[in-house]
């Protein structure tokens, strides 16, 4: 039962009765965020037997709190560098970790430049014999003979993530040879347990001399996460890897784009595609610049692909449609269309969606430079009329959709022009999120609506909601969660005539 209440459910759960009490507390009390405030001492003893993950723990938390926490039997832990306003952890915050014997998952920031640092760091790593997942974020570039240290002490995990902030530093020749000595270290180490690996560095030569052999050394890798790549060496690199079967495991991909998008990394990334003979299960773009082209994504995973994320870059709506038409298997879908193709993309719109399963669609529509609304004469025969008639047409399909977050600089959804009728099949819909829309419009008729048609929705996520729009949803379903994202628009001419029907 616990896992489908709030957490403000289960707060009044515990006040029933001391019966509920025992039944409620454990799930009330696993998992405590400091975010907002220092932990009570008199919280972490009373429910020591319960907390199992405390999140966002400031790193100058005074020393009761600390010596409770060593007397936690503490699964995950995540600390919050930021709060004592310094990127120095102290030598007396990584002791206490080494107190604290069950910790599985850690999430940490710690200056490995600085010697003490380190060898406290790898004293401490060592003394957690259940660690299973490690975070480790190091803001200045550090020797490469220390992240080799690192990874010769990680290797028993299933999950690490290496995250080099920024880069601040000119490399000595001296460092430079360090790192060439770590890259031939790391290529004779044993083979690594990890599962899963996040890496992220600003430094080139952090890349080439640690990331790509390290990805030689990873037999049972399933995730791989590469973000603010340095060159294309290490898309090759990855591939040749691939190739040489050195990653037969590895089904979930997310990567970052690199310099200037241009015609050799096409087929550089072409190239990586092509490299996965069982196929990816997700894929994951993200980029700063223009993207690549996603096609081959089709011919070579269109038996595998579940999810896809394609991030701070935007695709053409025929890429879209192709992707849409190509990838039956797709469940989780995010993407945002290129605002500036509407009116090269009419031709794909007689071909229907294939993910007819997909349960998570994340879609930003675009049209912030339209001029017209959707009521006046210029919009009947826009072309960007007859692509969102197009799309509103698929989405309306998807029977089994859980969570739409649909983004669009026009107001589509209300009056009998809009396009909330078409989503009326949408019977397993549970989170609405209209982000980055105007939503000022959305009123009482559009609440009974959605109360009408969507009878499993139980969360909205909205920019703006009128107070009748508001009123209205929580007098008919009070238990929606509605979040809101900014202030709402005040109502005071809302019409209570208003029929839900009339769309």
């Amino acid at each position: 039962i616990c896992q489908y209440l709030l957490r403000k459910d289960l707060a009044r759960c515990v006040l029933v009765s001391k019966a509920w009490a025992g039944w409620f507390s454990p799930a009330l009390w696993r998992d405590l965020d400091c975010r907002n405030s220092t932990p009570d001492i008199l919280i972490l003893t009373r429910h020591q037997e319960h907390i199992r993950t405390v999140r966002n723990i400031p790193m100058d938390c005074n020393r009761p709190a600390r010596e409770q926490l060593a007397c936690l039997r503490l699964q995950r832990l995540e600390i919050n560098e930021m709060s004592s306003g310094s990127f120095r952890p102290t030598i007396r915050t990584l002791r206490l970790l080494e107190r604290i014997p069950t910790l599985q998952r850690l999430h940490i920031t710690l200056p490995l430049d600085l010697d003490h640092i380190h060898q406290q760091w790898m004293r401490t790593i060592r003394a957690l014999p259940c660690l299973e997942s490690l975070t480790l974020e190091y803001p200045r570039l550090v020797n490469g003979m220390v992240l080799l240290e690192v990874l010769q002490a990680c290797r028993g995990l299933q999950y690490l993530s290496l995250t080099h902030h920024w880069l601040d530093e000119i490399l000595e020749e001296e460092d430079e040879q360090e790192y060439k000595d770590a890259r031939e270290a790391i290529r004779r180490m044993p083979p690594l347990r990890l599962c899963e690996l996040s890496f992220s560095s600003l430094a080139d030569v952090v890349e080439k001399n640690i990331l790509q052999p390290l990805l030689e050394r990873c037999p049972r890798m399933e995730k791989l996460h590469i973000a603010d790549m340095c060159s294309g060496l290490t898309l090759e690199h990855l591939t040749k890897t691939l190739k040489e079967n050195k990653l037969p495991e590895l089904r979930h991909l997310i990567i970052g784009s690199y310099a200037v998008y241009d015609s050799p990394a096409q087929k550089i990334y072409d190239d990586l595609l092509s490299s996965f003979p069982r196929g990816l299960e997700s894929f994951g773009f993200s980029s700063c610049v223009r993207g690549p082209h996603f096609q081959p994504l089709i011919p070579h995973h269109s038996r595998s692909l579940t999810r896809l994320e394609i991030m701070n870059t935007s695709i053409s709506f025929s890429m879209l449609s192709d992707l849409m038409t190509g990838l039956p298997c797709l469940r989780i879908v995010k993407a945002e269309i290129d605002q500036g193709q509407y009116r090269e993309d009419i031709l794909p719109l007689n071909r229907d969606w294939k993910c007819v399963d997909m349960t998570n669609l994340q879609l930003d529509l675009g049209m912030w430079d339209i001029r017209f609304t959707i009521t006046d004469p210029e919009w009947k025969e826009s072309t960007e009329k007859a692509c969102l008639d197009h799309v509103f047409s698929q989405v309306g399909k998807l029977k089994n959709l859980q969570v739409l977050n649909l983004g669009c600089d026009l107001n589509i959804y209300v009056s009998k022009h809009g396009y909330l009728k078409q989503l009326a099949g949408l019977k397993q819909l549970k989170i609405l999120d209209l982000r980055n829309t105007l939503c000022a419009g959305l009123r009482k008729q559009e609440a009974l609506w959605m109360t009408k048609n969507w009878p499993k929705l139980v969360q909205v996520n909205e920019n703006g909601l009128t107070v009748a729009f508001k009123k209205t949803l929580r007098m008919k379903r009070p238990l929606i969660e509605i979040v809101f994202i900014e202030d709402t628009f005040d109502d005071d001419d809302s019409d209570d005539s208003d029929d839900s029907d009339d769309f």
